[in-house]
């Protein structure tokens, strides 16, 4: 793939993440505008009733290594041991 092509593919993600988590929040007010006996503006019903964008994660997503705490902690000292990796080799959709 050329620069160009994953600038863009990288601002369609982005747009569709932002597209997302505005569906989502028309969602939650719509919701909440019920529960309280609020008038809700047409514009943001239209946007709640509209299907979520996929998420697509490529197999690029970099492994992060942190430490995770042990609960099992002894006489009150709290030890830490090293995730274990995990890479993503396979390209996964979710909704």
């Amino acid at each position: 793939m050329t620069e160009q092509s994953n600038t863009d593919k990288a601002h369609k993600d982005q747009v569709f993440r932002k597209l997302r988590r505005e569906i989502l929040a028309a969602r939650l007010k719509v919701t909440l505008d019920e529960q309280l006996k609020r008038p809700t503006s047409p514009t943001v019903k239209k946007l709640s009733a509209m299907k979520l964008p996929a998420i697509v994660r490529t197999a690029e997503v970099p492994v992060v290594t942190t430490n995770k705490v042990d609960k099992r902690a002894a006489g009150g000292k709290v030890h830490y041991s090293a995730a274990k990796q995990q890479s993503r080799s396979t390209r996964r959709m979710a909704s």
